[in-house]
């Protein structure tokens, strides 16, 4: 059906959105049953069940696959479908709280309003817009709706989806819509910074950046420290648990001898591929290549550089000798040659026969004969291949495709491939479908500009350690790990053997840690909870050409951290809170000394800098970069005053106004609108509001 159609035209990530923002609406029932497993998580006491969050990541892994042409799911692809089905899970929930609580609904009349009135929903508008008019098709759209008993059943799974996530996404707006409506900003307080903002000021600066302070005259003590955490500590609030992993990595990398070995292969390789015949070519890739025979044309740039160039200077039976490119050996034959479309398109009419199966009762003799004569009219222009789609046409989708089988790339349309390559544009022929269950009538409708074009044999072989470097190298990781069983161990056996600790905070789904790009295995141990602190792994990890010896430094609850687990963090920035502190005193002292700034400036060893035309409104203050607090000082102070010490986010600053422009007039109905709709757009932050006051209990590190 058309929906289907439609749907496909757009990203598998929107398909995804609209397969996982409804699952609200339906976990009340499911996840009743099947409790056989334990549970993927909670929410508030409202639990997910293993089968539930399977069923719910293999719709969005189908959506996937049906989005991409069949194409498997990569693994990074189902890591991102897996924790978007739990996050989805979590704010739908969280946020359907609030919504119950606050009796936000959807009425009947407000869901057909946005499916076929005046104000249509923009995904729908999105999905139903026809590419021919560019105008939302209400004709499509009422008869789904009208006809939705008759559909096939996977069509009427996504229109009831739609009617979901558009019917919660509606009320997710009425809901942004009431917080954001609670956001006040007072006339008085707008039109004062509006005031602000429209004044320019000629400011002379007397300023001392942290840098001008050094390290060595700085003693840090305990209460800088805990002075600096009373002050700060919510600004590192975890936002959920965190676990710290120190690791050491062990390369497993060719040696010289391997190099020698693989050389001496690729040379008998390139002995025998010269005297490959080319009808044994496809056979021999397969055999001696890393990579599989692909007999499609390619331009000589879909090459890596500079083999692109080689084939680009090639021509038919030329061979390429071995050559290192990147990080293989390469060898080739250019068997073909031509110019040819980078796209084409064709449309096309099914004549089935009885072997299809359904209500075709034909015969192979009656396709035949039907299809040739279909071929004949059109050739002889006495209908149009629309009106053949439509009269003759066995295709179930013909009255949304018209037969039309969009635009492919050379060689996307298999074993019609090369036929619509050879049939000039509006040309028209029939295939038999090899799997005799009737012929097709193509027409080609559309072929891009002719490139050059090339059929190469390509031979790879991928420059790898042998097993026994990769064994050699295993076993010095396990002997490594199996010497240092604590952190403190690992760490100072690293420094003996002048090997390199490296340091990650990962959390509990995560699939990567610093350097490396497959650590689900080392994940799932931090979190496993047998797993303590300082422990170091039994098991040596395995990823791309490295093993990997890890131990757990630290766990962060969710929550404030504790000053211990911050203090390696925060010590530059308690060194420089105390040398703002150092510089306050020494500021203050010069003030209260002299008696104006070019004064204090002597006294304090710096020159005096004028910046002219400051507001309020500025992002930066000239070189100083980002000083919002020296900005307001500056805002806030009376022409001629010396003002400060002002201790900003690079240094502490002495200055006084020399001169003021009067301010503009300033609109101060639109100064409070936009701070109004500035902190209301604060409203998307919403749901992470709601998570960090929920119980949430994640255990899919026990499956996944």
């Amino acid at each position: 059906m058309g929906i289907i159609g439609s749907i496909r035209k757009h990203s598998w990530v929107a398909v995804l959105i609209v397969g996982v923002a409804i699952v609200a609406f339906i976990l009340g029932d499911l996840t009743k049953n099947n409790r056989t497993l334990p549970d993927v998580g909670k929410v508030n006491g409202k639990t997910l069940t293993y089968q539930h969050f399977n069923s719910l990541v293999e719709d969005m892994e189908n959506n996937y696959r049906q989005q991409s042409g069949g194409m498997q799911v990569p693994a990074d692809v189902e890591y991102q479908i897996r924790e978007q089905v739990w996050q989805n899970y979590v704010d739908e929930q969280l946020l359907g709280e609030q919504l119950a609580k606050l009796g936000l609904t959807v009425s009947p009349a407000e869901v057909s309003d946005m499916f076929t009135g005046q104000f249509i929903h923009p995904y729908l508008r999105q999905t139903f817009t026809n590419p021919q008019t560019g105008q939302y098709d209400y004709q499509q759209v009422s008869y789904l709706a009208d006809n939705f008993d008759q559909l096939d059943t996977n069509v009427r799974e996504q229109w009831v989806e739609l009617e979901n996530y558009v019917t919660r996404d509606r009320q997710q707006q009425k809901y942004s819509a009431l917080v954001a409506g609670a956001f006040y900003m007072p006339k008085a307080i707008a039109a004062k910074v509006a005031e602000m903002g429209s004044t320019l000021s000629n400011v002379r600066v007397a300023a001392m950046p942290f840098q001008s302070v050094a390290d060595e005259e700085v003693q840090l003590t305990d209460a800088d420290y805990q002075k600096y955490y009373d002050e700060h500590k919510v600004e590192y609030r975890i936002r959920e648990e965190l676990r710290e992993v120190d690791f050491v990595v062990f390369n497993v990398s060719p040696t010289p001898e391997d190099l020698a070995n693989i050389q001496t292969d690729v040379e008998r390789t390139w002995e025998e591929f010269q005297t490959t015949a080319e009808d044994e070519m496809a056979f021999f890739v397969n055999a001696e290549s890393d990579r599989s025979y692909d007999s499609t044309f390619v331009k000589a740039s879909s090459f890596r550089a500079p083999f692109d160039s080689v084939i680009a200077h090639s021509r038919k039976g030329d061979l390429i000798a071995p050559r290192i490119i990147g990080n293989e050996w390469m060898m080739a034959k250019v068997l073909e040659t031509g110019m040819r479309p980078d796209s084409l398109r064709a449309s096309a009419i099914y004549v089935l026969n009885s072997n299809a199966g359904g209500n075709i009762t034909r015969s192979e003799e009656q396709a035949e004969l039907l299809a040739d004569s279909i071929a004949n009219m059109l050739k002889a222009n006495r209908m149009t291949f629309e009106e053949a789609v439509k009269q003759y046409s066995d295709d179930p989708q013909k009255e949304q495709t018209g037969g039309d089988m969009q635009w492919q790339l050379d060689g996307g349309y298999g074993y019609l491939n090369e036929q619509i390559v050879n049939t000039p544009e509006g040309g028209v022929f029939t295939f038999k479908h090899p799997s005799g269950v009737g012929y097709f009538v193509i027409k080609v409708t559309g072929k891009t500009t002719p490139n050059q074009k090339y059929r190469v044999a390509l031979v790879t072989r991928e420059i790898v350690p042998s097993d026994a470097t990769n064994r050699s190298v295993y076993n010095a990781a396990n002997r490594f790990a199996g010497q240092n069983r604590t952190f403190e161990a690992m760490q100072q056996a690293a420094q003996e053997q002048n090997m390199q600790v490296r340091n990650a905070l990962v959390n509990m789904m995560g699939n990567q840690i610093a350097g490396i790009s497959n650590a689900r295995s080392i994940v799932q141990w931090l979190y496993n909870e047998k797993t303590k602190v300082g422990a170091v792994a039994d098991q040596v990890f395995q990823s791309d050409n490295m093993y990997i010896v890890a131990a757990l430094k630290e766990v962060y609850k969710k929550g404030l951290p504790t000053l211990d687990q911050m203090h390696d963090m925060i010590e530059q920035q308690v060194r420089l809170d105390k040398k703002g502190e150092i510089l306050m005193a020494r500021a203050t002292e010069a003030k209260q000394a002299a008696k104006d700034l070019p004064s204090i400036a002597t006294k304090l060893g710096v020159n005096l800098d004028t910046i002219d035309s400051v507001s309020f409104n500025d992002y930066y203050l000239s070189r100083y970069g980002m000083e919002p607090k020296v900005q307001a000082a500056i805002a806030a102070a009376k022409q001629g005053a010396v003002v400060g010490p002002v201790k900003g986010a690079g240094g502490v600053y002495v200055l006084q106004v020399d001169a003021t422009a009067p301010a503009q007039a300033a609109n101060t109905d639109a100064m409070r609108a936009n701070m109004e709709r500035g902190y209301s757009q604060k409203v998307r932050a919403i749901t992470q509001v709601l998570k960090d006051n929920a119980t949430i209990k994640d255990q899919r590190n026990k499956f996944f």
